[in-house]
């Protein structure tokens, strides 16, 4: 593996070092777009062989080369890996044993191909080297119409009428409908940006529904008896028991979907209509935020990185489940990455991994709780701590001591407002001498539905609204009627809405006085805080979000 692929072929005496030394020059000379690889330039030349490099290649990645000119026609190749995959990979499967997958390529090195193989086969990738023209010959034989089934399977469905026996459940998750299927229903949950995909068992049928923006959208109904097959396909790729079926279980893996990276967790409950599934899916690319690309005002957004630059204190973030609590803290987190500090965050779960910092995840089964992880982190020199969530009077504690004691801290409550985080971490028994000081700033928010821009129409507003929110009569707001761009949906997207909270010195006072919550958020309001119903009401007025969601979060607060 040490030996550089040009040092091979000159030793093999394939090419002479004036002839190398010429493509290496062309490939540093090369200043626009992907630079080719030296093999290929040397090809392209026409200085050496296709079976030459390629057998080259196999002796620098220590693999095995073999010749495909006897290639035995196998159907259950063919269904185990799709002619697509093998003609966008360039590879050709040869044989199957156990677990394992023994498949022809022309490049080992890429790692794509071998996740895809490994997520669509849930075997075990074994790989040899065949040159490029030998795999291009094999695919028109393999892969020619008259042994491609692909176009006879009109639907699922009908390729499952014999589903009504009783068959093997891992032989059933192995046929290539059912894996097709299931990486159908994962690939189109990714491109649709769902947060979760839900499997509903039925009497008879199972539903499919995909969480978008907040909602669960339902995407059809299917036979039940494909259910068994998919749940058993989920279950190898979570690593989970396939034969289990009365108790709960949890798996997580990761795959590749393009140029992006996804972490799947997912859980698995019995009922009593069969099991049901629910696959949270974290897309890495898209899932961490950069501070100034959220939904702050350019004067919050100032003020939040000040907090940012503080050595120590207490930065908080507060919602309800689903609020994108954990995104704003992710983007804090990287608003600070590349300052020469040590970052540790405890998490339950970690939902990001971010280079650069040391992430710790709470495992509550072990003992590993918040509170005894962040006692040893204090242990371990931080300057900045993140904690995925206070849950109770020790870890408040903690984080408050923390704070104290030279050390930045952020983490999340969950309360309705940003002074009700103040109450809230009084109520765990903070004293308001040591609280007081501590705190450098909080951010309450939620997520709100965003209007779908290609079918906003204005809005009839009803009087209860008008008067509870105190609006003008002749404003005019706006409601997605919906069409196919949104699914019919009226929404395309979230945005966060938000009060932000500094913590001056007027409110350290209050706090020590033990002020009401009313008297705090009046003091806040002096402060130049804007309520979070008020920014809300001014995305409305906008067009960004509706009217009614603004009237929904003022009444939640």
């Amino acid at each position: 593996m040490g030996e550089l692929l040009g040092e091979i072929i000159t030793q093999k005496k394939l090419l002479d070092k004036a002839a190398l030394d010429t493509a290496l020059d062309q490939q540093r000379n090369q200043t626009a777009g992907v630079v080719p690889r030296i093999g290929e330039i040397l090809r392209a030349q026409g200085k050496i062989s296709d079976e030459d490099l390629h057998k080259a290649i196999a002796k620098k990645f220590g693999l095995p080369y073999v010749e495909l000119h006897h290639l035995n026609v196998d159907p259950v190749l063919i269904d185990l890996v799709p002619a697509e995959l093998a003609r966008k990979y360039g590879l050709i499967p040869i044989s199957t044993q156990n677990n394992y997958l023994t498949v022809a390529m022309t490049d080992p090195s890429n790692v794509e191909a071998v996740h895809m193989l490994q997520f669509i086969t849930g075997l075990q990738p074994i790989i040899v080297i065949s040159s490029k023209e030998n795999i291009e010959a094999a695919l028109s034989v393999m892969y020619n119409p008259l042994h491609d089934e692909d176009e006879n399977i009109k639907y699922i469905e009908e390729d499952k009428k014999k589903a009504t026996e009783v068959i093997d459940i891992k032989e059933l998750g192995q046929q290539k409908p059912i894996v097709r299927l299931t990486t159908n229903i994962l690939t189109e949950a990714i491109r649709r940006r769902a947060s979760d995909i839900h499997i509903r068992p039925g009497e008879k049928k199972f539903i499919l529904l995909y969480r978008i923006d907040g909602n669960l959208v339902t995407i059809r109904n299917f036979s039940k008896a494909l259910l068994p097959g998919i749940i058993s396909r989920i279950k190898i790729l979570g690593k989970m028991d396939i034969s289990e079926h009365r108790v709960p279980q949890d798996g997580r893996t990761r795959i590749i979907n393009e140029d992006s990276v996804v972490d799947l967790r997912i859980s698995i409950i019995p009922t009593i209509d069969g099991e049901s599934v629910v696959i949270r899916l974290l897309n890495t690319k898209i899932g961490i935020k950069t501070l100034d690309s959220m939904d702050f005002n350019k004067e919050d957004f100032t003020n939040i990185r000040g907090a940012l630059n503080k050595m120590h204190g207490l930065i908080l973030v507060t919602g309800p489940t689903g609020s994108g609590k954990s995104t704003t803290l992710y983007a804090a987190l990287n608003e600070i990455i590349g300052r020469n500090l040590n970052i540790i965050t405890v998490e339950n779960p970690v939902e990001y991994h971010i280079d650069g910092i040391e992430q710790i995840q709470v495992n509550n089964t072990t003992g590993l709780t918040f509170a005894r992880i962040l006692k040893n982190v204090l242990r371990h020199d931080p300057d900045v701590i993140m904690i995925g969530e206070i849950r109770d009077e020790e870890t408040a504690h903690i984080a408050i001591q923390s704070s104290l004691t030279g050390h930045l801290v952020l983490s999340t409550l969950h309360t309705n407002s940003a002074v009700g985080s103040i109450t809230r971490l009084q109520d765990m028994n903070i004293e308001p001498y040591l609280l007081a000081p501590t705190l450098l700033c909080i951010i309450a928010q939620r997520l709100i539905k965003r209007i779908c821009p290609h079918c906003a129409e204005i809005d009839e507003i009803p009087d209860h609204i008008v008067q509870s929110l105190k609006l003008d009569k002749d404003e005019r707001f706006y409601y997605g009627k919906g069409c196919e761009i949104c699914s019919n949906t009226g929404y395309s997207g979230r945005l966060a809405v938000y009060e932000l909270l500094m913590v001056d010195q007027k409110l350290r006072n209050a706090i020590k006085r033990m002020e009401s919550e009313s008297v705090m958020q009046e003091i806040a309001r002096e402060s130049g805080m804007v309520p979070l119903a008020d920014n809300a009401l001014a995305h409305a007025r906008e067009g960004r979000i509706t009217i009614s969601e603004v009237f929904r979060v003022s009444q939640d607060n």
